[in-house]
């Protein structure tokens, strides 16, 4: 647990300093210097983390980012501090003077969930995407440039989540000890966020806001805090997709009036998750919050920042598939020799599709289904927690007729981007993971307007028992998760390191390169590069190393 605290301090510290560095520009340009003052502690830290992620993907095309990058970075945010001590000193006085006026049951429960979710980042790593290719993807970012072709040897290896690269920067190893430290980081600012704007609604008796904010981080730490160790692309849009729903949310009082900074922070909140992953691409249209006809001319800095978050991620898919955007063949503009077969990016995309819809039989059996014909196995494959909060989910079509008779036409609006981004995730691939952020919040959302609409009735009453079953609600959280505190007491050695990752037996082929297959064949974990799943039959190196990339050529016979 102390490696962590020092990582998430350093990752802290690189990302609070370049978001004020960034701020204080933004605020500048603006001509309005005053208001970064108004800038809390958790914008900074996501506008940093945001654009080092975007400056990482640029160097990610020409170099690798791994450990020599990670000191430049640091050593270049320590100077970014020393220019301005004095201004972040300042805020850190503010933070303090926060702190001091929380109550103690307050500040028990931020001590209880920084530990809690310490405990479980540092158990094991046991998503079993991060064992197949997430740990593969990321070995790939940190020792070369981008690779021509790479998806070739392994088609999920040509899954351009943006999201490796930054956790490429911030990727750690300690002989069998990896650690992947921005999710946790990252949900844990989340997570005070959200318990802050608990409080703060909490006191100026707006008590149904200050219901779906807690009612999301329960339900978020209930769900996902499991993985909160990994380097899941799930975890971390899901944590975007709140966030920005947070800003959106803010915005009803100000009536869409955004200053620049929070104007800015929005579109890289919302474009770099789509980057991260793309199945959050109708994300975008909470982006429409922005703009009125007062601001509407701001839409041009929503078009710059676009091409520049999209840029290294389209140049990566150009790279790594030969295609715009892969697994989606239908966009088909390249015609580069280490392109990956047609027949084979159709297979990959049917197959997370019809995974995602019923994992336990072919998916060629799934994939000609009519959605009538899925929906109930789907359902009943489902554990008792997917089912409880998708069940929830589906009263929106009502909440939203409701919100609309009642000319809650702010709500309306936010209920709606969550429905048609659901509606996206339910046809294509409906897995619940894939669609966290807006399963939550469209859970939180469903329970907090029916309690909006009792909160000025003789009803209010209520609350006291909704606080109730708040509390019960975390006493079942722990209950449930009660282990990961319990595993980090019997084993002392992860008061200090986390648990090892594990690895797999390997046996060494040549296929015009070496190359490594686990035994038996399966996830590679973090096991030297080149390693694949299977054995290749009809791949080479394109030049002379492994830099050159891969192209598919004729069958050849591998040789053992």
């Amino acid at each position: 647990m102390i490696l962590v605290i020092f990582l998430w301090i350093l990752i802290l510290f690189d990302f609070s300093v370049i978001g004020f560095s960034v701020a204080k520009i933004i605020c500048r340009i603006s001509g309005a210097k005053e208001n970064i003052g108004l800038i809390k502690p958790d914008e900074f830290f996501f506008i940093g983390f945001l654009t080092l992620s975007f400056f990482s993907g640029i160097l990610s095309i020409f170099i690798p980012v791994g450990n020599i990058i990670l000191i430049c970075v640091s050593l270049f945010t320590l100077f970014l501090f020393l220019i301005n001590i004095r201004e972040i000193n300042e805020i850190i006085q503010k933070v303090k003077k926060g702190v001091t006026l929380l109550s103690r049951v307050e500040l028990f429960f931020l001590i209880f969930l920084f530990i809690f979710i310490l405990t479980a980042v540092v158990q094991k790593i046991t998503l079993g995407d991060t064992e197949s290719y997430h740990a593969q993807s990321i070995q790939w970012v940190r020792k070369f440039a981008v690779v021509p072709g790479l998806g070739n040897i392994h088609g999920r290896l040509a899954f351009n989540s943006m999201f490796f690269v930054i956790s490429g920067l911030f990727a750690f190893q300690i002989k069998d000890i990896l650690i992947f430290p921005l999710n946790g980081i990252c949900y844990m600012v989340l997570a005070i966020r959200l318990f802050s704007l608990y409080k703060k609604e909490n006191n100026q008796g707006t008590r149904w806001k200050a219901v779906l904010y807690l009612l999301t981080l329960l339900i978020s730490l209930l769900i996902m805090i499991p993985d909160l160790n990994s380097p899941s692309t799930d975890i971390i849009c899901a944590i975007l997709v709140i966030y920005s729903f947070i800003i959106i949310l803010n915005l009803e009082k100000k009536e869409g009036q955004t200053s620049l900074f929070q104007f800015i922070l929005l579109n890289l909140v919302v474009l770099s998750c789509i980057t991260f992953k793309i199945s959050s691409l109708f994300l975008i249209a909470s982006l429409l919050f922005l703009f009125n006809k007062k601001n509407l001319n701001r839409i041009w800095i929503t078009f710059t920042i676009g091409i520049l978050v999209f840029f290294s991620f389209i140049i990566r898919n150009y790279y790594l598939s030969g295609y715009l955007i892969y697994p989606f063949p239908a966009i088909d503009i390249f015609n580069v020799d280490w392109k990956i077969p047609y027949d084979d990016v159709l297979s990959m995309k049917l197959e997370i599709e019809s995974w995602a819809k019923i994992s336990t039989i072919p998916a060629s059996d799934v994939i000609g289904l009519r959605v009538s014909q899925w929906i109930i196995p789907w359902f009943h494959l489902l554990n008792f927690n997917a089912k409880l909060i998708l069940t929830v989910n589906a009263f929106s079509i009502i909440s939203i007729i409701i919100m609309l008779l009642k000319r809650d036409f702010f709500l309306a609006k936010i209920q709606f981007i969550l429905l048609i981004n659901l509606i996206f995730w339910f046809l294509r691939a409906p897995d619940p993971r894939f669609a966290y952020g807006f399963i939550f919040l469209g859970f939180s959302l469903n329970i907090a307007f029916v309690l909006k609409l009792f909160e000025n009735s003789s009803g209010s009453g209520l609350f006291k028992y909704v606080r109730i079953s708040l509390a019960c609600f975390l006493f079942l959280i722990i209950c449930r998760r009660i282990m990961f505190p319990v595993d980090t007491l019997r084993y002392p050695s992860r008061w200090i390191l986390p648990a090892s990752f594990g690895t797999v037996e390997t046996r060494e082929y040549f296929s015009d390169f070496h190359y490594r297959v686990p035994i038996p064949e399966g996830g590679c974990f973090n096991v030297e590069i080149p390693c694949v799943p299977y054995q290749l039959a009809n791949i080479a190196m394109r030049g002379k190393n492994i830099q050159d990339g891969f192209k598919v050529v004729k069958k050849q016979v591998p040789t053992q």
